[in-house]
């Protein structure tokens, strides 16, 4: 049996047997042809070649440098050393982190790895925003503190603010303070991946995206889908059942690209749920779209993601809703 692919950017689709499913109907390959499909949709593309890491020169913010070395390894090609200073800031402040960008900019250049510096004044978040969607970046890479307070994140309410607004995917690396220092909750962000599935097309975005362009450099995976709502106990079991079934298809279709995977379906508040799976099974990573099944289009972060963000103390890499623009 071909390997069942969930399709970046279609809603409902699946290739099985050689057929495309929509919403329940088979489709025939010529049909496939006539839609409007990215080129990479069945997998071996690099998935960030040209990363944004923001950095505001904090010691938090020194350390995202250890993410370029695994970053690199996934495919990434060139960096982009981005910092905003404050409206008020002199000129000399400017240069000063010219200059400490450059130094920056040099090491990665004797490592092999394209770098560009950019300093700018303004809004952090609206300008990091604007500098990611004019170079076309892949990825956004900021990071937060670990006390499961959002207002810890080390750049304020700049991070809020950019995953609320982003088109691009973000990456916010989490830290734990240990002796006034930060340390990296996780080293290996891609060794053992967490998705949640809601069922959404935009959570089957995300899993498309992660069998296509990560399986292969994914040790595991842990699916999981949460039952946040039922009248009766009859029909939260029904919907337990059915949540199983179909994230065993989607577990099949891991397996066989090589990705151990494990199921988990819990009954309660999403977020909270993810978070305790998140620890429980020692996940490096929580990959998932900022809206998914029953939210409403605005600009803010969908209630999951953002509760996922303040009580998870594992990296998060949001990928934004397919409607926003």
């Amino acid at each position: 049996m071909d390997r069942l692919v969930v399709l970046p950017e279609a809603r409902d689709y699946i290739i099985e047997n050689g057929n495309v499913v929509l919403s329940g109907r088979l489709a025939n390959k010529e049909e496939l042809k006539n839609m409007n499909l990215p080129k990479d949709a069945y997998g071996g593309v690099k998935m960030f070649k040209k990363i944004l890491l923001a950095t505001d020169f904090s010691h938090c913010a020194e350390q995202l440098w250890n993410c370029v070395d695994e970053l690199k390894e996934l495919g990434m090609e060139e960096v982009l050393i981005v910092h905003i200073a404050p409206l008020m800031s002199g000129g000399r402040s400017q240069d000063q982190a010219r200059e400490a960008l450059d130094v920056k900019k040099a090491e990665l250049e004797s490592r092999g790895i394209s770098a560009r510096s950019i300093v700018r004044v303004g809004l952090p978040a609206h300008e990091i925003n604007d500098i990611a969607v004019k170079e076309q970046a892949d990825l956004i890479l900021v990071g937060a503190k670990g006390e499961n307070r959002i207002r810890d994140i080390f750049l304020g309410s700049t991070v809020w603010d950019l995953i609320r607004t982003s088109r691009n995917p973000v990456l916010i690396e989490k830290f734990l303070m240990e002796n006034n220092k930060c340390v990296a909750v996780c080293t290996k962000k891609f060794r053992r991946v967490l998705l949640p599935i809601d069922f959404s097309e935009d959570s089957l975005r995300v899993y498309s995206l992660f069998i296509n362009k990560l399986a292969g450099r994914v040790e595991e995976a842990v699916l999981i889908h949460v039952v946040d709502k039922g009248n009766t106990e009859e029909v939260v079991e029904k919907q337990k059942d059915e949540a199983f079934d179909r994230l065993t298809a989607l577990r099949q279709n891991l397996e066989d690209a090589g990705v151990k995977t494990e199921i988990r379906v819990r009954i309660g508040m999403p977020a909270r749920k993810i978070a305790e799976i998140a620890e429980e099974d020692n996940v490096s990573l929580v990959m998932m779209a900022t809206r998914g099944a029953g939210s409403i289009r605005e600009l803010f972060v969908g209630s999951t993601a953002e509760n996922v963000i303040r009580d998870s103390i594992r990296p998060v890499l949001l990928f934004p809703a397919s409607n926003r623009k």
